[in-house]
């Protein structure tokens, strides 16, 4: 799976979009594995605070492939389609009441919604943090499909570009942002735009994986399409990212993810 696929997908769709299911296994099949996947997405509120929402969900498969910031450090570049169907992450097993979240001195209960197997902060409220803020989130575990649990990560940064003007047609563009310059981090650099120019929305994306140094050209040669689009139908989107993960057990993953974004428009 490539790591350019667009990054919210991969990380809200982390269940679907990688886990091989386990059902009707017989004795010569793997044994069931347990994944917990707990993705902490969250936009700027200043350069130094970020708004945060979580959801954590638990799932068996025989295998599932995760994303992981550090392998993310060689800068590279690819058009796709861009899917703008909505995704809601949906879990499978419960691993106790509520899971607890504590970021910047603050703890916050995640409940069980019965209703999309996951856990998630209270509708309509958000977690706040400041950069250089580390997470902790505890899994009270339940004694069948996930044992308690604890895992941290630091925060994604709050992500502020640099001066952007659009280039000339043909010239390569600098996109500049805040680095962090760790290698626990990454970026994801996109640039959504109509193909052709005469789509009804932003129907495509030149998608780059890019290592937190604060700065990126993209050649002109990729920019054709971008530009000739209408400003109304095309944005840059920049996404800092940080993971880890956990091994509980010789059958038992448990991951995080936190991401922050942010997007320009441009007249």
């Amino acid at each position: 799976m490539s790591l350019l696929r667009p990054l919210r997908l991969v990380l809200t769709a982390f269940v679907m979009s990688f886990l091989v299911a386990c059902s009707g296994l017989n004795n010569d099949s793997p044994p069931v594995n347990r994944f917990g996947a707990i993705n902490i997405a969250a936009s700027n509120s200043s350069a130094t605070t970020a708004e945060a929402q979580a959801t954590v969900i638990f799932f068996d498969a025989i295998t599932a492939s995760v994303p992981d910031s550090r392998l993310q450090q060689n800068d590279q570049c690819e058009v796709s389609a861009r899917d703008t169907v909505p995704f809601v992450t949906r879990g499978e097993n419960r691993a106790g009441t509520a899971v607890s979240l504590t970021a910047n001195g603050n703890t916050v209960s995640l409940p069980y919604d019965v209703s999309l197997f996951r856990y998630a902060n209270i509708a309509n409220t958000t977690i706040p943090y400041t950069a250089g803020n580390q997470v902790q989130v505890t899994i009270p575990g339940d004694p069948v499909t996930f044992p308690g649990a604890t895992i941290g990560v630091r925060l994604a940064e709050p992500i502020i570009p640099g001066n952007l003007t659009l280039p000339a047609s043909g010239q390569n563009w600098t996109v500049t942002w805040n680095a962090t310059n760790d290698p626990t981090a990454a970026i994801i650099l996109t640039l959504q735009f109509a193909n052709p120019s005469t789509a009804p929305f932003a129907n495509a994306q030149l998608i780059c994986s890019l290592r937190d140094d604060g700065s990126y050209t993209i050649p002109g040669t990729l920019l054709g399409r971008f530009l000739a689009a209408p400003a109304s139908r095309r944005a840059l989107e920049l996404l800092r990212w940080r993971t880890n993960e956990t091994q509980i057990d010789p059958r038992t993953l448990l991951h995080i993810v936190s991401s922050v974004d942010t997007t320009v428009t441009f007249p």
